[in-house]
Formats: structure tokens, C-alpha cells, sequence
């Protein structure tokens, strides 16, 4: 894996208590999104705008009408602040820190411990974007991007899986019969509007269930350039659907980072990988091989 500039984590917050420092506009967005979370936001502030008024009215939030002082950090889970000041700004993180209590400071990445990215939101799924600070603007666009893509549906389809997970453990056995229902449901998700109810979806649970292990096809993917956008998405859903990936010598690293994370890698030759990829394929497992249509010049 090339470097990370940051690690995306993503906090469970749920009845958990959040310090936000300051009444402002920036403040109240930051109140709003962590309340969205489930967390039970405090803000400090002797002073409320419009928008953290109307936030905390609509939200149920707990405004302490006075500064934030070092004792508001006790029982904290997550701390922001809009500080108006690098020196309270400093303040602020030295005091979270001492807490043990992670801090974001708004608009001044030199005393955040976080950082917030674009969001988009199908709740359960979530998804964080971060330009590390970088380009926020591109980080919209890319969210914008996102958000045409992704079905509104997809919500729905998120908290079904949530609620058959368990059952289709119990049916299916691990690996090719789980990953066979699990492929099959997110075919469905991202090409029907209409979502099936828990019996229906389990249905196909029952199918796989009681089919004898089935011989999987063998994935042959054509591989033209070193650059992974030039890949069609198609063949981009087949190597994150992938069990084993077998690729020639002349496949870049970078379009194998897009196969499934799972997945083993092997470099083969032509005539050795057609016979792994149809020995494998025998146990039920899903097989992509990678061709490079020519050869880097040396």
C-alpha cells in the first residue's frame, strides 16, 4: 500500500458527551454534525449566532452559557473549538491533550488532533473525504461527484444488510457461498430502486444454500496502460469482487491496488496461470486474471 497522508477513522459517538467551544456559525455546523452522530453536544459560549441558536433549539444541545474552562473536558469524547486567537487556539489543544481528549480546532489544521472532510451521507454508509488539508475545495468536488453515483436508495439497502447479516451467517458457509450472496445483493443495490424485504433477500440465502459448489468462471481482464483510470469500471467491480488475482509481470502496482484488499496476489506467466486459475476455480472461488496487451519499452 503507498503512504496515507492521514488514517480515516471514524468515531462511534453515540451517547457519548462533545465539547464545542464557541457560539459561532462554524461552531454550529461542527454541533450539528456531531449531534447527527448521536453524541450529546455541550457548547460552551457566553454568546450564540443565529445559526448555533437554532441549532442547539433544534437538536437538543446543552448551552453553557459561559467560556470553556479546563474542567469542560471531563467525561468529553471529542472536542471542537473555534478559536479566534493561535493562542487560545494553542490553549485549547495543550488543555485537550492533558484531557486525553482528541481536538479539532476550525480552520487551523496546526492545532487539530482531526480533521472533518466532506461527507456524503447514506447512513449507515458513510463515507469521509480528505485532501489533508490540502485542496478542501476538490474535496467538495469530489463529494459532489459521489453523491451523483450513489443511489439514494442505498440507505435502505445498508440497513437491510445489517438485518439479514447475522441469518445469512447462519446459512451460508464461509467464503465462496457467503461471497456469492453478498456479490449477488450488491448487484441488485446499484442497479434496482426497489429494495426486497428480509424474507425475499433471504430467499436467495436458501438457494445458494442448497446448490452444489459451482465451477466460477475465470475473469480475463485486458490491461492496456499502466494508468488505472483508463480501466472501464466493469473491470474494476470484477477485482474488487476478486478472490485470487493472477497478473503477468508487466501489471503496475497501481492497478493491482484496486483489486479487493483480500484478494491474493500471484504473478504468473501465461501458461501456468490458466491452469492455477481453473484449479482454483474448481473450489468455487472468483479468479481475475490481468493481461498486459504489451510490454513496457526498457
Amino acid at each position: 500500500m503507498r503512504s496515507l497522508a492521514v488514517l480515516p477513522v471514524f468515531f462511534n459517538l453515540r451517547g457519548k458527551c462533545a465539547l464545542v467551544a464557541g457560539g459561532s456559525a462554524a461552531a454550529a455546523w461542527k454541533a450539528e454534525l456531531l449531534a447527527a452522530a448521536g453524541a450529546e453536544v455541550h457548547v460552551y459560549a457566553p454568546a450564540l449566532s443565529e445559526e448555533m441558536s437554532a441549532v442547539i433549539g433544534s437538536m437538543l444541545m446543552v448551552h453553557h452559557p459561559y467560556p470553556w474552562c479546563s474542567t469542560s473536558f471531563g467525561g468529553a469524547a471529542i472536542a471542537v473549538a473555534d478559536a479566534p486567537t493561535d493562542e487560545e487556539a494553542r490553549d485549547f489543544l495543550d488543555t485537550a491533550t492533558r484531557a486525553g481528549v482528541p481536538c479539532n480546532v476550525i480552520d487551523r489544521p496546526d492545532f487539530c488532533q482531526f480533521q472533518f472532510g466532506s461527507i456524503v451521507n447514506r447512513s449507515p454508509v458513510v463515507i469521509g473525504i480528505s485532501t489533508d488539508g490540502a485542496a478542501p475545495i476538490l474535496g467538495q468536488a469530489i463529494r459532489r461527484r459521489l453523491e451523483a453515483l450513489l443511489p439514494a436508495s442505498l440507505a435502505a439497502w445498508a440497513h437491510l444488510a445489517k438485518a439479514v447479516r447475522g441469518r445469512v451467517g447462519e446459512l451460508l458457509k464461509p467464503g465462496p457461498q457467503r461471497r456469492r450472496f453478498w456479490e449477488g445483493f450488491v448487484d441488485r443495490a446499484f442497479s434496482s430502486v426497489e429494495v426486497p424485504n428480509e424474507t425475499a433477500l433471504l430467499g436467495s440465502a436458501h438457494e445458494i444454500a442448497a446448490a452444489s459448489s459451482p465451477v466460477r468462471p475465470v475473469t480475463h481482464i485486458q490491461v492496456g496502460s499502466e494508468d488505472p483510470e483508463l480501466l472501464t469500471l466493469k473491470s474494476v467491480r470484477f477485482m474488487q469482487m476478486a478472490d485470487v488475482i493472477l497478473f503477468d509481470p508487466f501489471i503496475a502496482p497501481a492497478i493491482l491496488e484496486l483489486g479487493r484488499r483480500e484478494a491474493k496476489r500471484i504473478c504468473m506467466t501465461e501458461e501456468v496461470s490458466d491452469r492455477i486459475a481453473a484449479d482454483v476455480s474448481s473450489e468455487g472461488k472468483h479468479i481475475v486474471v490481468l493481461e498486459a496487451l504489451r510490454q513496457p519499452h526498457g
